[in-house]
């Protein structure tokens, strides 16, 4: 008949801290890749140009601009420019567009999918050339002459 003795202290606290460690382990494991599989990257969205310039304050811009998308899974999505549907893609993790716009104003562009969640936006501002805000007065407004 074998006899069990007790464990040490030493023994005891190796054998705790094994269990410890695996169970730390196994939760950090099951952490990473219970997130990994819930959320995907946004898409990767691409505008060019982003800047669009006008003569004088108020102008409207007219534009092409050039849109690039990459996502990581096949989506039904579309560009907007505010609320109005510019292009769409169907069943596609990538897309390409050349668009003629007219903008008055900075205007953000936004990818959206089928339940009109915004996935992407980039914003295409309007310079002007001659700033009617900051503009300096050529002459003064007397003269000793």
């Amino acid at each position: 008949m074998k006899i069990i003795q007790p464990l040490s202290s030493l023994e005891a606290c190796m054998h705790f801290n094994c269990a410890l460690y695996s169970l730390s382990v196994g939760a950090f494991m099951w952490c990473t890749f219970s997130v990994q599989a819930t959320s995907e990257p946004p898409p990767l969205f691409e505008i060019k140009p982003l800047v669009c310039m006008v003569k004088t304050q108020g102008q409207t811009c007219q534009m092409t601009i050039r849109v690039n998308w990459h996502h990581a899974v096949p989506e039904n999505l579309c560009l907007y420019q505010a609320n109005a549907r510019l292009h769409c893609w169907e069943s596609s993790n990538k897309g390409t567009a050349k668009l003629a716009v007219k903008l008055a104003q900075n205007m953000e562009f936004s990818l959206r999918d089928t339940n009109q969640n915004t996935l992407a936006k980039k914003t295409v501002k309007v310079n002007a050339v001659v700033s009617t805000k900051y503009r300096r007065k050529l002459k003064t407004d007397w003269s000793l002459f």
